[in-house]
Parts: structure tokens; sequence; C-alpha cells
């Protein structure tokens, strides 16, 4: 018996905060001990095939991630902010997933996926592909060079947000 297919409908996207959703998706695989990932967002819904192993292995684990989900784990983040102590490695995964989400977010880009499982070229440590605001497909290789640019980059400008300047309180 043949089960004809339903028609496509084009997902509606809804507002994300890809700063906040990607800190705590990367703060979650952290917690976790993944290490190797590749994040797709179909514009309501972030799936994560993740694995234990450095990059590139398999991914075993399969992870979804709702709005819903990002927000209650960024209420349980935001609790114990302040509490903890500063992490040894500046460089450390949630601290990239967060700065690649300022990307984003302060182009107006939405992301399509996130992986470091995929290199195409050597030196590359992520692939992010996203659509631009101009509605542009754009596939980004970022080497640890350039992130650790952005994060500096990022750090810095949180500083003079909060007035601290880039130093710890």
């Amino acid at each position: 018996m043949i089960i004809p297919l339903r028609p496509f409908t084009k997902v509606k996207s809804v507002k994300i905060d890809f700063a906040t959703a990607l800190r705590c998706i990367g703060q979650d695989l952290d917690r976790r001990g993944l290490k190797t990932f590749d994040i797709c967002f179909d514009g309501r819904v972030f799936r994560a095939q993740c694995g234990y192993q450095d990059p590139p292995s398999v991914t075993p684990v399969e992870l979804e991630y709702r709005p819903a989900d990002i927000e209650e784990m960024d209420q349980v983040g935001e609790k114990k902010r302040g509490k903890v102590e500063a992490p040894k490695d500046f460089l450390n995964q949630p601290q990239v997933f967060r700065t690649i989400g300022g990307f984003l977010d302060r182009n107006e880009a939405r992301l399509v996926r996130l992986t470091n499982n995929h290199r195409r070229a050597k030196e590359s440590t992520f692939i992010v592909e996203y659509i631009s605001r101009d509605g542009e497909s754009v596939v980004d290789d970022r080497a640890g060079a350039g992130i650790y640019d952005m994060c500096v980059t990022m750090y810095k400008q949180r500083g003079k947000l909060t007035g601290s300047q880039g130093r710890r309180r």
C-alpha cells in the first residue's frame, strides 16, 4: 500500500536570540561531555547530532531543543550566574557558541547549521551556515584564530555595556 505524501508546508520561523540559544545549547553539550556536534535549525527547533570523541567522529547522540527548552535552560543558568568561578579556558564551547550567536544576531542572520564535524579546510574549526538578512545563503568556515578574535571582541563589548570595561568584578 502506497501512502501519499502530504504537501510540504513552510515552517513559520520564530524570533530567536541566537546568542542566548546557542550559549544554552553549548552549555548543555559541554555538561554532557559532547565534543562533536552538527546542529541544524529549521526555523523553530534546533536538532543536534553529537558525539563524545574529538571531531571528526561519529555522532550517535541526537538532541532536540525547542524555544521552551532554551528558555528553561536560560532561567536555570541565570540563577547560577555569578556563583560559579570563571572558566579556566576562555575559549570554551559555550563562549564560542554565544559568540557565533551574537554574530548572527548583530547581522540579522538566521542560523541554518553549525558544525565542527565536517571540515572543509584543514585549519577550519567550525562551519557556520546561515541566511543573511538579504536572503543570501552563506557558508562560513571559522578557524581557531578567527573564533578567538570574535570572542575577545564580544567580551570587550559586553564589558562596555556593563560598565566594567572588560574587567571582572
